[in-house]
């Protein structure tokens, strides 16, 4: 599972987050921009609930989310459209 969510203010240069729910834990990749970039930063948690209850705490409620697809095998999993 992987969703991303826009800030609607930067906040510490966070303009963009996504989790990544891999099988063994979760985690969070925080964007400096809006481009189709890699992460600057990451932030692993054990559990989902904990991911997102990080993300709330920047402002994103559950309507924000756009969730997309797995990250292919020579993707890197914070790409969101790799081809």
């Amino acid at each position: 599972m992987r969703k991303y969510a826009f800030l609607e203010e930067k906040i510490d240069e966070i303009c963009k987050v996504m989790i990544y729910g891999s099988p063994d834990e979760t985690y969070v990749f925080l964007y400096n921009t809006l481009q189709d970039t890699g992460c600057f930063a990451d932030m692993c948690f054990e559990v989902l609930e904990e991911a997102e209850e990080y993300c709330e705490k920047l402002g994103i409620n559950n309507e924000d989310w756009l969730f997309i697809d797995e990250p292919l095998d020579r993707c890197q999993d914070d790409i969101i459209n790799c081809k």
